[in-house]
Parts: C-alpha cells; structure tokens; sequence
C-alpha cells in the first residue's frame, strides 16, 4: 500500500530494491521532521507506534530510535523484506499487511497510528477505508504525513504520472479527515510536507 494502494503492490515489489537505495537519505529527511514536529507527538517514549505503508522502513527506524514501540506494516512483500534488512538491531515488528483489507490487531492496540505518503496515493474512497482502520487502531494520535496545499511543478508531474489522487487530496484532505475524526490539526513543517495531525 505504500504511496498508490493495493491493487498496485506488484509495482511496489518490483521497485522495492529502488527504494531501499534511499533508506538513508529518507532516514535524514525523516530524523529533520521529527525534530521539528515531536512537541506535536502526544504520546510518550515507550508507547505503542503503528507505522502503516512503511516501505523500507525508514520512518519505522526514526520512530524506534526514539524509543517508541513500533510495529510496521506494507502490503509489499519486497518492501517489507528491504525494511527487516534495514533493521539491524532487529526491534521493530514488520508485517506484510494491507490496511484496506483490515489490519490483525485490537481496537485501540496503539497508542500512535502514523502514515507517510500513503494517503493522497489512495482513492477517495479507499482513503476513508485506510483513515477509518487508521482510526479504530489509534488511541491517542493518527498522523497522516503527506503533502499540503502548495504545489510544485515537478511533484505535479510525478504525481500525474503515478496516476494516484494527489491533486484531489491536497485540495481536499483536510475536510476528508475532519468528517471522520472530532478533532483535526494540520501544520506544515516543510515547503510542501505537513502533518494532519487527528484525534480519534
């Protein structure tokens, strides 16, 4: 399910060994954001994280280095083979699993439910199925860490070209979110990254 949705995981297991190039150009990028945004985590160290869409893991290990318990899950086989191979010190649980198919765990398991570039990939509504199990999983928190409203050309011809909804989200997203959750905080931490940040 990373970036497009589920009916593409065989595109996500072809360029898996692509994307684990940039594990660590992402970890930097991620560890950069993190940075800025951890006054808006509101759980503490040592609490429960579920990373969905987590591609090779890059975000899984930021979280992990903070001292969050995480759980990691992709619908890509590939992708979660490139994220165990990223995890030396073997302390995150990777999953293959597919959000919009239900995730195996209890409601309100986790106390931070986080998605990184998923959700404007997604349908309209395969993104309230993905927001809604984000939802029942989260305690706490659900982050959804994707693109705002500015606009960038090279980023508009990506995102046309990988035929996923991205034009539809950004203008969007916000009130996608606030009918489904009582409480939503959208800040923005880099020229076109923000948090949507939601209160189940």
């Amino acid at each position: 399910m990373d970036k497009i949705n589920h009916q593409g995981k065989g595109i996500f297991d072809t360029i898996a060994p692509v994307y684990s190039l940039f594990f660590h150009y992402q970890v930097k990028a991620f560890k950069t954001i993190l940075g800025r945004a951890r006054e808006h985590i509101l759980v503490p160290t040592g609490s429960r994280v579920l990373d969905i869409g987590c591609g090779t893991g890059a975000l899984a290990f930021c979280l992990s280095d903070m001292g969050y318990k995480v759980t990691a899950v992709d619908a890509s086989k590939k992708m979660i083979e490139m994220a165990k191979r990223h995890n030396k010190a073997n302390n995150i649980d990777f999953a293959v699993a597919d959000a919009l198919e239900g995730l195996p765990y209890k409601d309100k398991y986790f106390d931070l439910v986080i998605a990184s570039y998923v959700a404007h990939g997604l349908t309209k509504e395969s993104r309230r199925a993905f927001l809604t199990e984000a939802g029942r999983l989260a305690k706490k928190q659900v982050i959804i860490h994707d693109f705002n409203k500015r606009r960038k050309l090279l980023s508009d011809i990506v995102e046309w070209a990988e035929g996923g909804n991205y034009f539809y989200f950004i203008n969007n997203a916000e009130d996608e979110m606030k009918a489904l959750f009582p409480r939503v905080e959208v800040v923005s931490f880099a020229a076109q990254t923000a948090w949507y940040i939601c209160t189940p």
